[in-house]
């Protein structure tokens, strides 16, 4: 076997004058802000090196075996991590990296504007060297990778590298799967994008939504073999841009193919105005060079070969369909600006203005949809942040934007303790539309707070949207107490609470989601953490692939410090019943039970039909936690039931699913989480997807809410129960579960009871009196049978039927303390689930 073509004729030149002048510098807390890109997918923590010039900034991770980005972008350690055009400084990269993850990183230098990663050889795989160097001033980063034969055999080297950027809710584009001289991908909304090449190479690329794998090339077809002691070395460039255009251009003069001009577009609309936020999508006879979006003034700019192009315009994401396309000469040595008139777009504005019921500015959500032949927005994508898709967020009750001329259907929204208002916005093309809306606080909760426990954002590697998106989701829908849940690393909502002004608003606290393996059973969420800002996993544990064990360094790290964990989204059977999933009851994870403070029960609405299996579709896909849960606490297990939104994505994530939690205040800006931490231990915490439901018991002259104790020597119980729903849900049931069965006549419905239901605000205020004849759990719920929470909880949450339940009170009814009945509800205790 023999090498086909001699070593030197793979040796790939860097581009000529490439002396770097950048810096490249170990990141410290004195020069992180400096010299770390902005961005939502920047991962760079202190410890990691530095490498940029006036045109980009990039961040080379630590050669650390541990050293991971995140959940799902793991082992980075001498990757490229973060990249970004200082132009526009938005990281959409997760990592690159070079060989393709074949050659583990253990050493690093520096010197002025290189930084050297190396994976050192054995007998069993080659030496690795991978020297980063930012050209001299332009975006553009120079990978050369070395390898040297250490093995005492020939070596066929594989030329890959591999890249994760995740596309599968952006606006992304990525370079077809095929034969390439140049690799790219561009995230249109977030307007970053990237470009590989390499002299002498096609890259053959093969992309999904989140992984990119690049296979190098040789003109030829030629295999690299290395004999022992060669060495052989590949260079290729990784140039970044705001844009797919931009990046294609400077590809283009790397190739040495004609220069790029200067070219700067706008559109005007019927009112001669310029459009902010519309993309251009530019096409020549040979293919697309990709989408520019207009900037604040109204101009795109970018770059573009000579030559003939059309241009497709679309605002508000809609195609303007009455002129489909333009066309554009671009000339050499001659930038040029292209201002086209669309007199047949007709936009008008929007200026919003909304408050609560005393005229105080609020945070909402507003939704837009087209009505007749009026288009409906697409402003930008789920991981977005104000605009999303058709949804407008506001954290001070106020927005202005500009709108297709048309009539629109719109909601205005503040969470379920709100009346939410349904109208009609006209807009005229050249004029603005006042939206006003006062959004009544009807529901009133005295003395508790709304959580949600369970968020996530593009920290947690499992999605790409917006922290800030979700604060402002979470905010507008009327979460009071947030803490910040990402997976596998302490973070904080704080300094977006700060920059968006909601301290009055909503409250926060560090912690996270530890998501180990087996899945999908090893996940726990637990605050407050301590957050230690730039460092790896923000000083968070590691998981471990014992959920017992994973628990017990939950509870123990920080000192021991008190915090909630809460078991997420069992699969109960396994967790309580089957550890070793064979279908046979063998005690469970038994050693994390005195860990687990309170566990996710939902999906919510399935307490109104307690069946033995959650189905989808007719056909059963997981045990049915509500009824788990009740089998649970008849068997003596006392843990409380929390419900998330275990939201990722900021289109109508946060909001439809909340816990209200007890507590001394009902100012966030004063609630303390300690003592949200204390009630939820002790199930002084009432779930609900909308509805708000009140009960206290009473009984020998003492009475109580949800999770606590009574005594009850004569059997006799009163229950007091109140409902309260805003204008745009309703309830028409509510029912007492007594050691998890319905109590015999406790189950009310309008239909049967009409006398017992009103239709105001208050849907339902009744004292009920229960006499029981043994020690019983009670819960509390309310819902409706037939009706969804609709469109103001969007296509997910308003599919929902409403639905609210309390904790359970324990009552002892002969005095020798609380003893649970064993009963299992007519249907076997749970095991691991296994589909049919």
């Amino acid at each position: 076997m023999k090498n086909v073509l001699p070593l030197s004729a793979f040796v790939l030149v860097l581009v000529a004058g490439t002396s770097s002048t950048g810096h490249a510098q170990v990141l410290t807390e004195a020069n992180y802000d400096q010299l770390v890109p902005s961005g939502k997918e920047v991962d760079a923590i202190y410890g990691d090196y530095a490498i940029g010039n006036k045109s980009a900034k990039a961040v080379i991770a630590a050669p650390i075996a541990t050293r991971n980005a995140n959940m799902t972008v793991r082992s980075v350690g001498g990757c490229l991590l973060d990249l970004a055009v200082t132009e526009h400084e938005s990281d959409q990269l997760s990592v690159f990296y070079p060989g393709r993850r074949k050659f583990p990183f253990a050493q690093i230098s520096n010197k002025t504007g290189t930084v050297v990663v190396t994976s050192p050889g054995s007998d069993k795989r080659p030496k690795c060297e991978v020297t980063y160097r930012m050209n001299s001033n332009q975006p553009i980063m120079d990978i050369t990778s070395t390898w040297t034969n250490t093995t005492n055999s020939d070596w066929t080297l594989a030329l890959e590298d591999d890249i994760r950027a995740d596309g599968g809710k952006e606006d992304m584009v990525k370079s077809p799967n095929g034969t390439h001289d140049l690799f790219y991908f561009h995230d249109i909304f977030w307007q970053q994008a990237y470009g590989v090449r390499a002299d002498g190479f096609r890259i053959r690329t093969n992309s999904n939504s989140r992984e990119s794998i690049l296979t190098y090339q040789a003109e030829g077809g030629h295999a690299v073999i290395m004999k022992p002691g060669e060495s052989f070395t590949l260079s290729r460039q990784m140039i970044v841009g705001k844009n797919q255009a931009e990046v294609m251009a400077i590809a283009d003069e790397l190739s040495g193919r004609p220069r790029c001009e200067s070219v700067r577009l706008s559109i005007d609309d019927s009112s001669q105005t310029r459009v902010v936020g519309a993309r251009m999508e530019i096409r020549s006879a040979s293919g697309s060079r990709g989408t520019i979006v207009s900037d604040s003034t109204g101009f795109a700019e970018t770059r573009l070969p000579p030559g003939e192009y059309t241009v497709k315009y679309i605002v508000d994401g809609v195609a303007v369909s009455e002129q489909p396309s333009l066309d554009l000469t671009v000339r050499a040595n001659n930038s040029q600006t292209s201002l086209h008139n669309l007199p047949k777009l007709h936009r008008g504005q929007i200026a919003a203005r909304i408050t609560d019921g005393e005229g105080h500015p609020i945070p909402a959500k507003v939704e837009f949809k087209g009505n007749g032949d009026t288009p409906t927005p697409d402003w930008g994508p789920e991981t977005a942040e104000h605009f999303v898709r058709n949804l407008a967020y506001t954290a001070n009750g106020k927005f202005e934007t500009a709108l297709r001329e048309g009539t629109y259907d719109v909601i205005v929204s503040h969470g379920p303790e709100h009346d939410a208002v349904f109208t009609k916005v006209v807009v005229e093309a050249g004029k603005t539309a006042e939206l006003n809306a006062s959004l009544k606080h009807s529901v009133q909760t005295p003395g508790w707070v709304s959580s949600d426990f369970h968020s996530h954002s593009s920290p947690s590697g499992d999605n790409t949207g917006s922290q800030k998106g979700r604060v402002l989701n979470l905010a507008a829908e009327h979460i009071e107490f947030a803490p910040c849940t990402e997976h596998n690393r302490v973070s904080t909502y704080e300094h977006h609470i700060a920059d968006l002004g909601l301290k009055s608003f909503m409250a926060t606290v560090s912690g996270m989601e530890l998501t180990g393996s087996p899945l999908p059973l090893n996940h726990q969420n637990a605050f407050p953490m301590k957050y230690t800002p730039r460092t790896q996993d923000g000083g968070g544990p590691v998981t471990d692939g014992s959920p017992e064990t994973q628990l017990e360094r939950l509870a123990l790290w920080d000192d021991r410090s008190e915090k909630l964990i809460q078991q997420n989204h069992p699969d109960m059977g396994w967790l309580f019943y089957d550890k070793d999933g064979d279908g046979t009851s063998d005690g469970g994870y038994s050693r994390s039970f005195p860990m687990m403070d309170v566990v996710e029960i939902h999906p919510i609405d399935h307490i109104l039909k307690r069946e033995q299996f959650d189905s989808r579709n007719g056909k059963a896909f997981n045990n049915n936690r509500m009824l788990n849960w009740l089998q649970l606490l008849n068997q003596g297990f006392r843990i409380y039931g929390v419900v998330n939104t275990d939201a990722h994505y900021n289109f109508h994530g946060s909001g439809w699913l909340r816990n209200w939690i007890q507590s001394s205040t009902d100012a966030p800006a004063k609630i303390d989480h300690k003592e949200m931490v204390h009630a939820s231990e002790q199930g002084r915490l009432i779930m609900s997807n909308g509805p708000y439901l009140e009960a206290t018991f009473a009984a020998g002259g003492k009475s109580c809410v949800s999770g606590q104790e009574l005594t009850a020597s004569d059997g006799k119980v009163e229950v007091r129960v109140r409902v309260q729903c805003p204008n745009w849900f309703d309830v028409d049931t509510v029912f007492l579960l007594v050691n998890g069965k319905v109590a015999e006549d406790f189950q009310f419905t309008r239909t049967d009871h009409a006398d017992k239901f009103t239709d105001g605000v208050v849907k339902f205020d009744q004292t009920l009196n229960l006499t029981l004849k043994e020690d019983s759990h009670i819960v509390v719920v309310t819902g409706h049978q037939t009706e969804v929470l609709g469109d103001v909880m969007g296509p997910q949450g308003g599919a929902q039927h409403p639905a609210a339940l309390t904790n359970p009170v324990f009552v002892d009814v002969d005095g020798n303390g609380f003893t649970p009945n064993k009963d299992t509800l007519e249907f076997p205790l749970p095991v691991k689930f296994k589909k049919p």
